[in-house]
């Protein structure tokens, strides 16, 4: 491993570094994250943090139990700016609400699979953990979860030794049966049968992007859609939420409390 006080700047730091990690047997994307986390620690650079960053709660000597918001209210996802897919009348970006009905079968099991990068990078379809559905809780902001995560296995350790799940770097996509789906025309998603969760570091939800990402959008001229400021790298508190003025969302955050406090129940039996 060379040292980053013989480099005068980054990019020469990166192409010493990266060839030399994959020599040692680090993958492609593992050199790079090793190697930029390192120059970062050595030049003093603030981590770059997403404001729903996948967040350290607790730790066993088995279990990484970690949580952020696994579905955020408002605001739209990349849909139809980092992929082609584009709304019935048009629009861009889809968006979930205290309406959506997040129920499936894996949530009333009370588990969803947590996996890397939706199962497309370099670990295959190698689970991490599970989603724990009986943490599941509604606020103003969206549906809050942990995830229990085994520290066993080589990435999750690898992602702990980079400072990850504390620096705010990571964060999460959900997966819906897309059987299941239903969404209005203009990008509102009535429906999710949560199927699976992910975590990532290039994540759909604007909100859940880090700075850095964000900058790279822009520099690019890539649109970002607009977002109300409804998430941060906090856990929520225990207690419940003001009231909301709107009678909708009031009544939306109402059934799908009841919908976890049902489904919560039903797995207690």
């Amino acid at each position: 491993m060379p040292n980053p006080s013989d480099y005068d700047d980054k990019d020469k730091w990166m192409a010493a570094c990266v060839p030399v990690r994959k020599e040692e047997g680090d993958k492609q994307d593992e050199a790079v994250a090793t190697c930029l986390s390192t120059w970062r620690k050595h030049a003093g650079e603030p981590e770059s943090k997403a404001a729903n960053a996948l967040k350290a709660i607790s730790r066993t000597d088995d279990e990484l139990r970690v949580g952020n918001y696994i579905v955020l209210f408002g605001g739209r996802d990349l849909e139809g700016i980092a992929s082609e897919n584009k709304n019935q009348d048009g629009s861009l970006g889809e968006f979930f609400t205290a309406e959506t009905d997040l129920e499936s079968a894996y949530t009333k099991a009370g588990m969803l699979y947590e996996d890397w990068e939706h199962g497309q990078g370099e670990l295959g379809d190698e689970l991490l953990g599970v989603v724990d559905w009986k943490t599941a809780r509604v606020d103003d902001k969206g549906v809050f979860v942990e995830r229990v995560l085994n520290r066993r296995n080589q990435y999750v350790q690898w992602l702990e030794e980079l400072g990850w799940f504390d620096d705010g770097t990571l964060g999460t996509s959900s997966h819906a049966d897309p059987k299941g789906v239903v969404k209005r025309a203009d990008g509102e998603i009535m429906r999710w049968p949560l199927f699976r969760d992910t975590i990532t570091v290039q994540p759909m939800e604007p909100r859940n992007l880090t700075e850095n990402h964000i900058r790279a959008f822009k520099a690019l001229g890539i649109p970002m859609p607009a977002q109300d400021d409804t998430a941060n790298d906090s856990i929520p508190p225990e207690a419940e939420p003001e009231a909301d003025t709107s009678a909708a969302s009031a009544a939306g955050k109402g059934r799908m409390r009841m919908q976890l406090l049902k489904n919560r129940l039903t797995m207690e039996a």
